[in-house]
């Protein structure tokens, strides 16, 4: 999706324009590595004087700073002291890729506007750490993730009583593993902004593995800084074997189909620098805040921008494999639904968009081949090894029609780029994954009864397992290592320029991505 576009998981323009006024309204704004943001004079630490609650009434017009004091009686919350503590907490912005300088009040002209200010500026900051800075439902028209819900008016007004305001600011933020490896790896990148940099490679053509480009000893040069080539690079324009084969393996670690063979997807990779990954991590930091902090202990999660799925037994990894997921126009959107039985040789139900525009236009003949029929004004795929579907369905319940399934189309998930369905997620090693389940729920036996014989047919679980469809463009892999992906649907531009950041570079160059030769629908 392009922010600004109407696709079948995105939103429409205008949203971006509200966001857009709801940070300038809340002078809260995400640091943007090129984004200026205007300097705001810090609030005077001057001990304030005893406030008369009916000037503070008038003061604090804000439906936030109403409650805030309706929750106290009215009565003023902030000392001296407390207003270093969180000027303190502000200078830690930076770990969790806010600006702190952002949520600093204007100087105050007296007590009372610099006790509204000051209020006001905790609370804005506290619900950036507990929740995030935008709504992520009111970016995307379908976002189901459980969310993380925090009062922080009563949060904030019992820590300032307690004079804990920054051991509670501390806690609002997630504190998984994975949270704290990104804001680490950003706290490095800001470091490293603004040092002598290397030039850019030029976007062009291709260049296939032995071709002739001016730019070879740039990418050379480039991949031997990057540690990715052993000796030092020659002058040679010859795209040579081991170039190739070194750019295989950039290519394969940023999932990207490892061709040796540059286009404009690898010029950007090569080119990507500390202002680059930074603004992504700040991206999926803000990602994260939006999320319950205490996951599921036993879930699925598919990162559907990296294609990939982990499932969790009891807090720890228990399987991981490849997925093939929505294509560009057609997003498996952010959701959470849990399924709690699996339905085995299942028929395929096509839905009417899909029959309309790509199965009746090819006619009867075309039905007949694919094992379909209608019935009821539906198009149905009869169950079977050739179905769309494979031989087995997670069955998640929602109303999107939105599950994950086996599929006969295999070949894809050898390839890097997997965004290649209408929006359903294609779980490699399917019948191995659902026997295991099968296998730790006790439904083993009748998992291979049904399997064997060719009908359809349902097998209860006995629980229910949560399956979590993430969107996450920067993410530690299983080597524990920070690892970046393209943003093959533009939800990294959607998200960026909501919060006021530069546009990100880059996109999937359809160039490198290989031709898809599978022809299942979902």
């Amino acid at each position: 999706m392009i922010f600004g576009g109407s696709d079948a998981f995105g939103r429409p323009g205008d949203e971006a324009d509200k966001a857009r006024a709801t940070r300038r309204q809340l002078g809260a704004w995400v640091l943007g590595m090129g984004l200026a943001i205007p300097a705001i004079a810090s609030a005077q630490l001057v001990q304030s004087p005893t406030i008369d609650p009916r000037v503070l009434q008038s003061v604090a017009t804000d439906p936030r700073l109403k409650r805030f004091y309706a929750l106290r009686g009215w009565t003023p919350a902030w000392t001296d002291d407390q207003a270093k503590q969180f000027s303190q907490a502000l200078d830690g912005a930076i770990r969790h890729g806010l600006d702190g300088g952002a949520f600093r009040p204007p100087a105050a002209r007296d007590a009372v506007s610099r006790e509204a200010g000051l209020t006001l500026a905790a609370l804005t900051y506290a619900d950036a750490l507990a929740r995030g800075l935008v709504d992520p439902t009111k970016l995307f028209k379908l976002f189901t993730l459980e969310r993380q819900f925090t009062d922080v008016a009563p949060g904030l007004s019992q820590a300032l009583d307690r004079r804990e305001l920054g051991t509670w600011l501390d806690s609002l933020a997630p504190k998984d593993a994975e949270y704290k490896a990104l804001s680490a790896a950003y706290v490095a990148l800001r470091a490293q902004i603004g040092r002598a940099g290397v030039s850019s490679i030029p976007e062009g053509g291709a260049i296939q593995p032995g071709g002739v480009d001016f730019r070879v000893p740039l990418i050379a040069q480039r991949l031997y800084d990057l540690g990715y080539l052993t000796g030092p690079p020659m002058a040679s324009q010859t795209m040579s074997a081991p170039i190739s084969e070194a750019l295989k393996r950039i290519q394969a670690e940023n999932g990207m189909q490892p061709t040796g063979r540059v286009g404009n997807t690898t010029i950007a990779v090569l080119n990507a620098g500390p202002t680059d990954h930074a603004r992504q991590l700040v991206l999926n930091l803000e990602r994260r805040r939006w999320l319950r902090r205490e996951a599921p202990a036993t879930r699925i999660d598919v990162n559907t921008a990296a294609a990939f799925l982990t499932y969790y037994k009891d807090g720890a990894l228990d399987w991981s494999a490849r997925t093939v997921v929505g294509s560009a126009n057609r997003e498996t959107p952010s959701l959470q639904s849990a399924f709690s039985q699996l339905v085995v040789n299942p028929p395929w139900n096509v839905p009417a968009k899909i029959a309309r525009a790509e199965i009746l236009p090819r006619g009867a003949a075309y039905l007949r081949r694919q094992n379909m029929y209608i019935t009821g004004g539906r198009v149905v795929q009869r169950a079977g090894p050739t179905s769309a579907l494979g031989l087995v369905k997670f069955d998640m319940q929602n109303p999107y029609a939105i599950y994950l399934h086996d599929t006969p189309s295999k070949a894809l998930f050898a390839r890097a780029a997997r965004h290649r369905s209408h929006g359903c997620v294609r779980v490699e090693n399917a019948i191995d994954f659902a026997r295991h389940l099968a296998e730790e729920y006790g439904a083993s036996e009748r998992f291979e009864a049904v399997l064997a014989s060719g009908d359809t047919g349902v097998v209860p679980l006995g629980t229910s397992i949560p399956v979590r469809l993430l969107y996450h463009t920067a993410f530690v892999d299983d080597q524990g290592k920070v690892t970046y992906r393209s943003d093959p649907y533009g939800w990294d531009i959607t998200l960026a320029t909501a919060l006021g950041l530069d546009r990100p570079r880059s996109t999937l160059d359809p160039e490198e991505a290989a031709p898809d030769p599978d022809t299942a629908p979902l």
